[in-house]
Formats: C-alpha cells, structure tokens, sequence
C-alpha cells in the first residue's frame, strides 16, 4: 500500500497514457483542462480504456469511484495521480469558466 488511495505508484508509462487522456504530452505541458475540453477530448472514455490499470493502482475501496466516471471525479483523477509526481491541479476562474492547469509544487526551504 502506498499510501490511503493507492496500492502502487503507476510506472512513467502508466502515469503518461492517463496524461494523453486529457491530452496532455507530459506534466510540464503548459495545456490547460476545462469541462468543455473533457468533453472535446473524450477523456471519459479514455480513462474507462485505462479502466483496468486504474483498478490495478487504486485500492479496492475506491473501485466503485473509478468505475462510476464523470468529468469531476476525472479531474480528481488526475489530481490524485499527479500529487504522486509532486504537482498539484490549480484552478482558475477566466469569464465564469474554471480553468485547470498543472503546476510543480514549490520547494521548501
């Protein structure tokens, strides 16, 4: 067990193919992620795609989350996954639309 969420890290292949699911090439891609953009991309099904490696990372507690997708629980989805990798998901709100991005966390001194 890795940690409350997770059995096991995913490997730099894994991490990647959820990354392409929000079409994202890497996690310094300055990309951002909208609803809409969810929806353009199809990134639901992607991850339903992923549906198996993603049951194989997760702990078995959390197997009813994963299997029920929406465009919400794909965003914490992908925070959960990217928080392995020292980013975090910002929000911003641009014209009454949230706009996501990922950022590196900052180092403490």
């Amino acid at each position: 067990m890795l940690n409350q969420l997770f059995q096991r890290a995913p490997t730099n292949e894994e991490f990647n193919n959820i990354l392409k699911c929000f079409n994202i090439n890497n996690i310094d891609d300055t990309h951002s992620i909208t609803y809409l953009s969810i929806k353009i991309y199809k990134t639901i099904d992607k991850l339903y795609n992923l549906l198996d490696m993603l049951l194989q990372l997760y702990l078995p507690c959390k197997y009813n989350f994963i299997s029920n997708l929406n465009t919400k629980r794909c965003l914490t989805i992908l925070r959960q996954v990217i928080r392995l990798y020292d980013c975090k998901l910002t929000k911003y709100k641009v014209s009454h639309q949230s706009v996501y991005k990922i950022e590196r966390n900052k180092k403490k001194l």
